[in-house]
């Protein structure tokens, strides 16, 4: 007969003693997930970092195959190409913190470009999870061929509401167009060549710009204009007695700061980079003012005004084609502004002036691209951009830099035979 061991049995007090101790597992169970929840919250750390490597290499690589491909696109060599690509990257290295293995080569029938990245970023908290690398590999491809030759100017606000940041980010937006736009030699291939129409409340002209758009000696002026009264207010008919753009001090008083004078068509990449550079901010924004001279620099009828190696070509040439079928020569307007239209001088408000405008230059055949920067929502100026450009599809409203400068390398491609294929 076996008897029951009693409450206060050795053996029974013991045993319970060791179920009811748990304290010694919960800490061992509490210190792991504690390791465990620590590689979670650290991993993600670790892969943000790894989105955001990857992001840096293919935007910079983008540019970088657009750059190559416009180089070999105006008859550049293979080698050339890819050095271009490397002299890219290099420039840009500055700007990752991390480095990596860059490749560019061009496909097997000629017409596609193609970068690849490979880097291994050393994780921090994914290591107790055993894992001591995130590897990134990026790939993208851009095809080209031959295409027209290309005029493209640019309105660029430079008003108060730009300075700092703002106007930081527009220049670093428009050279980087630039390397894609214009190759470092154009003249083997499809000609490109850029104007740039800085403006605020008015826009500024060299003396002798001055002297055959006004009708007008310079004497005691500025040089800075504003709009064109009379039957060719809307018009890009020649400048002439009854139709002669107006002096500033004619008609009121305004920004009109030297350094920021219109820069007539051009490719010679170096004069225009530094010409934004030297871009400086202030004024109101007379809207209307920069896109007539958007228009006035590709105009045909405007070429009196302009050095002999500055003018635009003809109207005639955007239905003629090349040998191969591409049209000999395309004309592209981009009006980028931060803001409202908000002063005028013809009694006629800004933004009635600049919708009148973009219908008649878009009637001459020339394709309007329009870029609205932090807009903040503001419902007449997006209108306004979204009427005037060609399409849908040529209206941006970039909200940060990052998409400003995504905005004008789309340009950049869509003006050219470029495109990313990858």
């Amino acid at each position: 007969m076996t008897v029951p061991a009693s409450k206060s049995s050795p053996v029974l007090s013991l045993s319970e003693r060791f179920a009811d101790d748990t304290r010694g597992a919960i800490a061992i169970i509490f210190a792991l997930l504690v390791v465990i929840l620590a590689a979670f919250v650290g991993g993600a750390v670790d892969f943000a970092r790894q989105s955001q490597a990857t992001a840096i290499y293919r935007s910079t690589i983008d540019g970088a195959i657009l750059a190559a491909a416009r180089l070999k696109q105006s008859g550049a060599s293979d080698a050339d190409a890819i050095t271009m690509a490397h002299t890219f990257m290099a420039n840009a290295r500055s700007k990752i913190p991390i480095p990596a293995d860059v490749t560019f080569n061009i496909s097997g029938d000629g017409g596609t470009l193609v970068g690849r990245a490979n880097l291994d970023i050393p994780s921090t908290f994914l290591r107790v999870l055993g894992i001591s690398t995130l590897k990134i590999r990026v790939e993208t491809e851009s095809r080209f061929g031959i295409g027209p030759d290309v005029e493209m100017s640019l309105m660029l606000d430079v008003t108060g509401s730009m300075e700092g940041s703002k106007i930081a980010a527009l220049k670093d937006a428009v050279e980087d167009m630039f390397e894609i736009f214009i190759s470092s030699d154009d003249d083997k291939g499809a000609r490109r060549r850029v104007a740039l129409a800085p403006f605020s409340s008015s826009v500024k002209l060299t003396s002798k710009q001055f002297e055959a758009a006004t009708g007008q000696k310079r004497r005691g002026y500025k040089g800075c204009v504003v709009e064109r009264m009379g039957d060719e207010a809307y018009s890009d008919a020649e400048p002439a007695t009854g139709n002669f753009v107006s002096p500033l001090e004619d008609f009121g008083s305004g920004s009109c700061k030297d350094g920021r004078e219109i820069f007539p068509l051009s490719n010679k990449k170096s004069d225009l980079k530094k010409m934004v550079r030297s871009l400086e901010t202030g004024g109101a924004t007379a809207g209307h003012i920069g896109t007539a001279w958007a228009w006035y620099l590709l105009s045909p009828a405007w070429a009196t005004v302009f050095d002999k190696d500055e003018e635009p070509g003809s109207y005639g040439a955007m239905s003629e084609t090349k040998p191969g079928g591409a049209v000999k020569l395309r004309k592209i307007a981009v009006l980028m502004t931060d803001g409202e239209y908000n002063v005028a001088y013809s009694g006629v408000d800004s933004t009635t002036q600049a919708r009148a405008l973009c219908a008649r230059m878009k009637e001459a055949g020339i394709e309007v691209f329009t870029v609205g920067f932090e807009l903040g929502g503001s419902p007449t100026v997006i209108e306004t951009l979204r009427g005037c450009a060609t399409s849908a599809a040529n209206f941006y409203n970039a909200d940060n830099a990052a998409a400003l400068k995504a905005a004008f390398r789309d340009i950049a491609t869509k003006g050219t035979a470029l495109r990313l294929s990858k």
